[in-house]
């Protein structure tokens, strides 16, 4: 366990780290390859600026690209690059907003021996969190609100078709074929029912944010979340400067310090709270600790230390106190 601004971070986080920051460097030499530049935004990019890597209490890895380069890295990494592309548009559970794309190097946890030796004695899936930057215009308000539409839709969809797909938010009162009349005489698009309706929409979608050069860029997927701190000035993106994190590097905007102090104001600072519930690896932990419970399957404890105590008594039972974490 490591001790990093007063936090003390589990010894199965940093293997997470180790694990995540091999998806980074393959990453990269696909981007080298092509000619593609990327940046580290949000926890990442204040981890590199403030620690020289991880926040102590962060749990994953963020990163930004403008949207040609992003558009051309999807293309390119469907072919080349050895892990799993999830996006919104097809048929899996990840469920963050239109436009992001998640990559990840497995889709369940593995104790396969030759699995964990090769990915730091980590059994869960890591990865990046991939976001297209779009320049801003004019008539950001009504892209905002039409891209949110777009999303609620696409929602609606998963939850009708899709009883496996779980998305935070309620769409129960929006109907699948009003909402496509909608969208198309809004946008002048026509949807073809017969054919992929998600792919159909994620298309539109990218249509209405591609707009002109301008002097703000901004993610539109972070901001239909309510982000409304992730407008930038065009010039902070000028140049990309190569930085020191963990036991790499990673590339962030040469106008950093004004894009973190939008962020997160005096971002100096430490402010131990995660956005998110940490670590993200939990529900992974919950899956594996149900099937020790009703298999004839035991891992070691630290793998499911953090949901541990939601079934202790069953669990203390299984182990026995030769299996302290």
């Amino acid at each position: 366990m490591i001790e990093r601004c007063g936090f003390k971070v589990p010894d199965l986080m940093t293997r997470c780290w180790k694990a995540q920051l091999d998806v980074v460097k393959n990453f990269d030499r696909i981007c080298k390859r092509h000619n593609l530049k990327w940046y580290a935004c949000c926890g990442t990019l204040l981890g590199a600026v403030r620690h020289k890597g991880f926040v102590p209490w962060d749990d994953d890895v963020d990163i930004c690209m403008m949207r040609n380069d992003y558009n051309l890295f999807i293309y390119y990494a469907e072919k080349e690059l050895p892990y799993f592309i999830e996006t919104f548009d097809d048929g899996n559970t990840f469920t963050h907003a239109l436009g992001i794309t998640r990559i990840n190097n497995t889709h369940d946890a593995n104790f396969e021996p030759e699995y964990l030796k090769e990915h730091y004695d980590f059994p869960y899936p890591v990865g990046i969190d991939l976001y297209p930057m779009d320049y801003v215009s004019e008539d950001y308000d009504e892209i905002i609100e039409l891209y949110k539409y777009i999303l609620a839709v696409c929602a609606k969809y998963k939850l009708t078709y899709w009883d496996r797909f779980d998305i935070h938010g309620v769409y129960d009162d929006i109907d699948l074929e009003e909402g496509y009349k909608t969208i198309e005489e809004v946008t002048g698009v026509r949807i073809d029912r017969k054919k992929d309706i998600l792919k159909q929409l994620n298309n539109i979608a990218v249509q209405i944010v591609t707009r002109p050069k301008s002097d703000k860029v901004a993610c539109m997927a972070h901001m239909v979340t309510g982000h409304t701190n992730m407008i930038f000035p065009t010039s902070a993106f000028k140049e990309r400067l190569e930085v020191p994190f963990e036991d790499t590097t990673v590339y962030i905007p040469s106008g950093y310090d004004e894009i973190l102090k939008i962020n997160y104001g005096d971002y100096m600072i430490p402010n131990p709270v995660s956005p998110h519930d940490y670590p993200y690896f939990k529900d992974h932990e919950r899956m594996v600790m149900d099937y020790i419970i009703n298999n004839d399957y035991i891992v070691p404890k630290e793998y499911i230390a953090d949901v541990y105590e939601e079934q202790k008594e069953i669990l203390d039972q299984i182990y026995g106190e030769e299996y302290d974490i």
